[in-house]
């Protein structure tokens, strides 16, 4: 596998640097996990302050009020994606697993909304059939059932060299049922993540796609 999805990469990478299909923001892939800000309290100021009563900004005990907790709704995102967004399952996750250090999520509770997606077809380089599609991904429902929405955005195939535009494309709808930790979901064939999990401040999720035509997938998903 490690070989075909370097091939993808490489192609992908040169061709971003060529005409620039694919815009990086520089504020990705913070390492101390500070990405998504913590919403600000709001704080009442008394009815009738005086100067001496009133106590500066600056001068309140931080800590005083604990932060509030981050939850899936605060994380989700219909920000559109691009490469750099997943050098951690590129460079990383894809090859050597989860990290052993993650917080495993094992409940649907917290995991619906938008998240940022990729689909590596052909990793092994065997249909040569080699792509990377970027897309948004929306989680609803429960566990009995859920859906999984897909908002295709773009779509680079090695051999081509070339990116094309899917934002015009009908979304794709898929349904299934959260199981074993895990979710499967069928429409124009299976997406299984097969394992969920939280790390500075970020979800991620890893698992892999039937197609409609046979064609292997490697599924990665994160957010904010």
């Amino acid at each position: 596998m490690k070989k075909g999805l370097i091939a993808v990469l490489i192609a992908a990478n040169l061709l971003m640097l060529v005409i620039g299909i694919l815009i990086i923001p520089p504020n990705l892939r913070s390492a101390d996990g500070k990405d998504s800000p913590v919403p600000e309290t709001e704080q009442t100021a008394p009815i009738t302050p005086s100067p001496e009563e009133e106590t500066p900004p600056a001068t309140k005990e931080s800590g005083s009020i604990p932060a509030p907790e981050v939850t899936g709704v605060s994380l989700s995102t219909e920000e559109r994606p691009d490469l750099e967004d997943f050098l951690w399952y590129t460079e990383d996750v894809a090859y050597d697993g989860v990290p052993s250090d993650a917080n495993i999520i094992d409940n649907i509770g917290s995991l619906t909304g938008s998240w940022k997606a990729l689909i590596i077809y052909d990793p092994n380089n065997e249909y040569d059939a080699g792509a990377m599609e970027f897309l948004n991904v929306a989680l609803a429902g429960a566990a009995e059932s859920l859906s999984l929405t897909l908002d295709w955005y773009q779509i680079f195939w090695a051999n081509e060299g070339e990116s094309f535009d899917e934002a015009d494309m009908e979304d794709g709808v898929f349904s299934g049922k959260w199981e074993n930790g895990g979710l499967w979901a069928s429409g124009a064939g299976t997406i299984r993540l097969t394992q969920f999990y939280e790390q500075n401040g970020k979800q991620y999720a890893v698992g892999t796609m039937d197609t409609p035509d046979g064609t292997p997938a490697l599924v990665a998903l994160v957010r904010p």
